[in-house]
């Protein structure tokens, strides 16, 4: 045993006694490099020598004894204390044992037991700093995971989170300890399900035991997350003795890749819609025009008058397929704007509160501007609501709501959500949500989706248990240079369609679009109206078309002209495509034409 390695610094106020125990020491093999008599004294000493062990009398010269010096040497220096004491007072005891000591000596020392003492300290308190500095090491290893570690002991109560957790779980680590670790590993299903405790299964079969796939994890402050992860069992001398959990969270993950799969697809659908429409169009317009021009040729007491006109409309529905198929394929360029979505919201409101009562809006709590189109933007929206309206359960209500994105990576978007109780769709049917149909749906959906691709941003669908559907678009916020700061302004000049058939409207806007001009769509006088008086830039023309039915046909000229004064207005009627846009173009020239003159 190389004794003479261990040093010894000797606290006792008593000479006599303190020289006795120096040469039992050294006589032994100890050394001994400093006595002290004082609290300050035996800090010095401590702190110069740094000795493997101090003998502490607890009782010392002055108003510090040798209990409060221990602990100082304690918390600062790490260095074992064995107490000497003449007494054996409770109150005495109580207090030396929470100083966390090595040993106790009573006086007169015994050689024997003194030699014994400080070895077993020696030893144990090097044991003790050994599995500190395990423990430690572990702990640093842990932390530095990516993953979320947690460890529960034989009872199921965890002894151990690393700080990864804390986001994770929505729990503070100290508030974890001693909590079951069921409380805090909450797993469901897809659909909001908690499934059974996996930590049974992973202790019986004593190997470790995956958690299924999609799954989620109920977090404590509400947060939902989809995880990967395991349960493996900690043994101790061949024995279960608790489990260590590790999980990540991959929600952000998954929804790149729902996005990636949802995007190839796209892609795929363009270019097919694309090749379709480019062998049709050419052919099927010559047809819509020749058989135009044939019924207005025919005299209307004809009875080729007809079938000219059937011709005419079956052409027209046709090249509204096509029109359709080519707007899908075609990736035209969006230009972004700097805009708020709290007012694009409100605006929405307004139009639709008639159209869905019960409309529930909810604006984002903390306004930020996004890159979008503020034309596009509500577009899209119309149609995730026109949408619901046609798909929602009418016991429950529609709502639009603004707010941040929680998940990682994507906290400085901002969410768009369309949400209701659906009656006829189910989790394989929003699967597909965005593909193209053919099935009487809105086929509104996959164009909406092309849109937001373009505007830079993200869409998606998602089905919950009690058929609760929630279609979402994400935006890339932007920070705005000061508050109330002007927004970029569409220069398109916007053109107001007022058509009820939907294929002769996506003839119309796919064709002035293409021509540079954006368009604002209705099928009726009155939607048309409520449109104009919220749209937020100035509307130039429009081409009207209004059902022979239409209460408001008549004076929807007058409403347009008290909403946008100096408003062009143009029938529709037989007129072809080409000659429509021609009257818009010769519009719009004299329009500026006028503004210029006004301002010379």
């Amino acid at each position: 045993m190389d004794l003479h390695k261990h040093s010894v610094v000797i606290v006792e106020d008593e000479g006599l006694i303190a020289a006795d125990l120096r040469s039992r020491l050294e006589k032994v093999g100890y050394h001994v490099p400093a006595i002290a008599g004082t609290a300050g004294a035996a800090l010095d000493a401590i702190r110069e020598k740094s000795p493997d062990l101090v003998l502490m009398d607890i009782r010392l010269q002055g108003n510090v004894d040798g209990i409060q010096v221990a602990e100082k040497v304690r918390q600062d220096f790490d260095i074992p204390v064995v107490y000497l004491t003449a007494y054996e007072d409770r109150k005495t005891l109580e207090r030396a044992s929470l100083t966390q000591a090595f040993g106790y000596i009573k006086k007169p020392v015994d050689s024997a037991s003194l030699q014994g003492s400080i070895e077993m300290a020696i030893s144990k308190h090097r044991h003790e700093r050994y599995l500190r500095e395990q423990r430690d090491w572990f702990s640093a290893s842990f932390a530095a995971l990516p993953d979320v570690v947690m460890v529960a002991d034989a009872y199921g109560r965890i002894c151990y989170v690393n700080p990864v957790a804390e986001k994770v779980l929505g729990c503070n680590v100290s508030d974890a300890l001693g909590k079951p670790l069921t409380e805090l590993l909450r797993l469901s299903d897809w659909q909001g399900k908690l499934l059974e405790d996996l930590t049974p299964a992973a202790i019986l079969q004593s190997n470790t035991v995956s958690f299924p796939p999609e799954v989620w994890l109920e977090g404590a402050n509400g947060r939902r997350c989809a995880i990967e992860g395991s349960i493996t069992p900690r043994l101790r001398e061949g024995q279960p003795d608790g489990v260590v959990v590790t999980l990540r969270d991959v929600t952000l993950r998954r929804f790149e890749e729902e996005q990636s799969r949802e995007d190839s697809k796209h892609d795929a659908m363009s270019r097919l819609a694309d090749g379709i429409a480019g062998h049709l169009d050419l052919e099927l317009s010559v047809v819509a025009e020749e058989s135009t021009r044939l019924a207005n040729l025919i005299p209307s007491d004809s009875s080729l008058r007809a079938t000219a006109e059937n011709i005419e409309n079956a052409a027209l529905d046709a090249l509204g397929v096509t029109s359709w198929l080519r707007a899908f394929g075609q990736d035209r360029e969006i230009k972004p704007q700097r805009i708020q979505v709290n007012d694009v919201l409100q605006d929405l409101a307004k139009t639709w509160r008639e159209l869905l009562p019960g409309l529930l809006v909810q604006l984002d709590p903390a306004p930020r501007a996004v890159h979008a189109n503020s034309h596009e933007l509500t577009r899209c929206l119309d149609m995730f609501l026109q949408h619901a309206r046609w798909s929602l359960n009418p016991r429950h209500p529609v709502t639009l709501e603004a707010s941040d994105v929680e998940l990682e990576g994507l906290a400085e978007w901002v969410r768009i959500r369309v949400s209701y109780t659906s009656a006829k769709e189910d989790a394989t049917a929003m699967e597909r949500i965005f593909d193209p149909s053919w099935d009487g749906n809105w086929e509104g959906l996959p164009f909406a989706y092309g849109l937001v691709r373009r505007m830079g941003g993200l869409s998606r669908s998602r089905f919950f248990a009690n058929k609760k559907v929630a279609l979402e678009i994400y935006l890339a916020s932007v920070e705005v240079a000061a508050a109330g700061g002007s927004i970029e302004e569409n220069m398109q000049p916007i053109v107001l369609v007022i058509e009820p058939n939907a294929p002769a409207r996506r003839i119309l806007r796919d064709h002035f679009e293409l021509s540079g001009f954006g368009v604002v769509e209705a099928e009726s006088c009155n939607n048309a109206l409520a449109l104009a008086e919220q749209f937020a830039q100035p509307i130039q023309l429009a081409l009207i078309n209004p059902s022979p039915d239409d209460p408001h046909g008549e004076r929807v000229t007058a409403g347009l002209l008290d909403l946008e004064p100096g408003i062009r207005v143009r029938g529709i009627g037989r007129a072809a495509v080409r000659e429509l846009l021609e009257w818009a173009n010769s519009a719009v020239k004299l329009r500026a034409l006028s503004a210029a003159g006004g301002n010379a």
